[in-house]
């Protein structure tokens, strides 16, 4: 079975990929949609003339060809634009094969995943906060919560740990002491102003506290690991293997999170998953879409004994991305049952993004 097209659809923070085959079986993948307009042409001009005519199967050997022999230009840009490819090659090789692809994965190891509610604001009132995380605990059953603390990296934006404080203050106090409390940076913070906010926020129990540093800066983060009584979570904007080995193997963090449709795809997260069991260390494959790339994160996690930490869901509100959501995800009491049909266990309406998404 090889591939025959690969087809870009994308629109308002959606990007899907098309991989059809010549025995008419179509795998469907996602990229992270940050930066659609550098990703679509690599995903053309660089991706596509490599992987037409190649066998679904031969998904070792079609990486080699597209991470490493375009060294020149590898980054998290490549492999964002790989990582949907790279899916989409895995969902048409699990339906050849009229499996789930958690079964070509390691088989199921878990039938459920716990979820955490994860906010992404940064712009709202510390009450608006509150109440708009509430109404996610309201309507999912969540045991767990996460929100933005800090300017987001990059932003240039001064920062105010006052302001982080009360933010949390105002969350802890409104979702009461037995619901689990996250916290993200997005890399806002010195090695120090991420201490300095620990010391003020430690009193509201943290149960995970998620790139308060500048995502590269390793040292910042075997510091903290060593030294603050909380776990440490990294590894969202991660794509190299280098890179998980040296966070994991030098003891940088507690928890880490490659990204499906960020780092390559699945067989580059399952790597970083086996690195965190050599190092005892908890796998979370982060994934923020509700949409293809959160079925592959869902199979990862079904079929990876690592992953046994509480998995994010995305309570931002997206007209687009509902109309176009899998009806194969259901969410009862805080759990979300992983898909259980051929592939990726979901059917995406084609009719529905030929409709409503651009097509390349």
């Amino acid at each position: 079975m090889r591939v025959t097209d690969i087809i870009c659809y994308f629109a308002q923070g959606l990007f899907y990929i098309k991989v059809e085959t010549d025995e008419g079986i179509n795998g469907f993948g996602e990229c992270s949609p940050m930066q659609v307009d550098a990703i679509v042409p690599i995903i053309r001009t660089v991706i596509k003339p490599q992987v037409i005519g190649q066998s679904v199967f031969d998904i070792e050997k079609i990486e080699e060809q597209v991470m490493r022999k375009n060294y020149k230009i590898s980054g998290q840009l490549l492999a964002m634009a790989f990582s949907g490819v790279e899916i989409a090659l895995w969902d048409a090789k699990a339906k050849f094969l009229k499996q789930p692809l958690y079964n070509l994965l390691g088989g199921l190891y878990r039938d459920q995943i716990p979820l955490y509610g994860s906010s992404m604001s940064r712009d709202l009132e510390p009450e608006e906060e509150a109440a708009k995380l509430l109404e996610g605990i309201s309507q999912f059953q969540f045991n767990a919560v996460k929100i933005k603390v800090g300017p987001r990296y990059g932003s240039g934006l001064p920062v105010n740990l006052d302001k982080d404080t009360l933010k949390v203050r105002t969350v802890r106090e409104a979702i009461g002491p037995d619901c689990k409390l996250m916290v993200d940076g997005n890399s806002s913070y010195t090695y120090i102003q991420a201490v300095q906010l620990y010391e003020k926020i430690s009193q509201y129990n943290l149960h995970h506290y998620e790139e308060p540093c500048p995502y590269y800066d390793i040292d910042a983060y075997i510091k903290l690991a060593q030294t603050l009584p909380v776990p440490i979570h990294v590894g969202e904007q991660d794509w190299n293997l280098f890179t998980f080995r040296d966070f994991i193997a030098k003891g940088a963090c507690h928890l880490y999170a490659a990204d499906p449709i960020k780092c390559g795809g699945i067989s580059q997260a399952k790597r970083a998953a086996v690195l965190c069991r050599a190092f005892g260390i908890h796998y979370v494959p982060h994934n923020t879409t509700r949409g293809v790339g959160f079925a592959a994160a869902l199979h990862l996690a079904a079929s990876t004994p690592e992953c046994n930490s509480y998995y994010e869901y995305s309570i931002e509100k997206n007209p687009l991305r509902e109309q176009l959501a899998p009806k194969e995800f259901i969410v009862e009491n805080g759990f979300i049952r992983v898909p259980e049909g051929h592939g990726l266990g979901i059917q995406p309406d084609e009719e529905k993004m030929n409709r409503l998404l651009t097509r390349v």
